[in-house]
């Protein structure tokens, strides 16, 4: 293999995760490239070395680590960055200053501009949690903010502080108030995704609200079970694969809804209350069929199923 197409190999991996520890960087490509010629730790180690010595990759120390938003507790660790990663990350800051200090016209310019930069570059949880202060602001710099959030986040592959992952998931609840009704529509999808994501219990809590919503639906609940099962909204929002691992920490809760609807539905005149035992009945069917398919942050290392 040429020099050249191995950089380039080396290089779009390193831009794709942001920033990585060299080991890690190692163990990927190592693996995304086992039946190609030249992907020894020797040869890597070796050409990864000559690129930091051509400036092509840098290198950030322990007293970098904040401002990139890494959470690593041993102190010698470094992490590789590209170098077009670390110009892009400059400009993307003063991004996020006009997404949060412009007008509302400023706004829009500068948030759709870190969109298009998405494909390419991989916000830190420094500037992750700065964009989630920009929530709240009007429904159009919200739909801009979601959607980038959304993308970012849910292709994490670092690990994000817990200073910075609890004030994500303290907006981002916030944020989902504001986009409750109707019961389905994109942004509260979104939102519900990212709580997923991280496991967040609200996501249980919001469904018990949206199942209240559904007692009132008299004209679904009084078609027949495989109807009701079929055509309830409630599939529609929490069918997803990033919140099945938020629903399997709180299977007891689901289980214990189910019935408490199950037992109301016994009441003369409370059968409704059984079809929406059969909503989560149909709920639990998806999360235990779709177990492997879930994917969110793991906590422990920032990894993702």
């Amino acid at each position: 293999m040429r020099i050249r197409e191995f950089d380039e190999k080396i290089l779009s991996e390193l831009e794709q995760a942001g920033y990585i520890r060299r080991k890690d960087l190692l163990e990927v490509l190592k693996t995304k490239y086992a039946k190609e010629k030249g992907f020894s730790t020797t040869s890597l180690n070796r050409r990864i070395g000559e690129l930091i010595s051509a400036g092509k990759i840098g290198v950030i120390e322990p007293a970098e680590f904040a401002e990139y938003g890494i959470s690593d507790e041993d102190k010698r660790a470094k992490y590789l960055i590209s170098g077009p990663y670390a110009d892009k990350k400059r400009v993307v800051d003063g991004l996020i200053v006009k997404s949060s200090t412009g007008d509302q016209f400023e706004k829009r310019l500068a948030l759709k501009e870190i969109k298009r930069n998405l494909a390419e570059y991989s916000l830190n949880p420094v500037q992750l949690s700065h964009l989630s202060t920009c929530l709240g602001a009007d429904e159009d710099t919200d739909k801009l903010v979601i959607e980038i959030l959304h993308e970012a986040l849910l292709k994490q592959r670092s690990c994000i502080g817990e200073e910075e992952r609890a004030s994500l998931i303290g907006d981002i609840r916030q944020a989902l108030g504001a986009y409750t009704l109707p019961p389905v529509n994109t942004s509260k999808n979104l939102l519900l995704e990212i709580l997923g994501f991280f496991s967040d219990e609200f996501v249980v809590e919001m469904l018990k609200v949206d199942l209240e919503r559904v007692e009132g639906e008299k004209e679904l609940l009084s078609k027949e079970d495989d109807e009701v099962r079929k055509k309830t909204w409630i599939k529609t929002v929490y069918h997803s694969k990033y919140l099945i691992h938020a629903f399997e920490e709180n299977i007891d809760s689901l289980i214990e809804q189910m019935w408490k609807y199950n037992e109301m539905g016994k009441k003369e005149g409370h059968l409704d209350e059984r079809k929406i035992a059969l909503i989560i009945d149909d709920l639990l069917d998806y999360i235990a069929e779709n177990r492997d398919k879930a994917i969110y942050y793991e906590k422990m290392c920032g990894a993702r199923k």
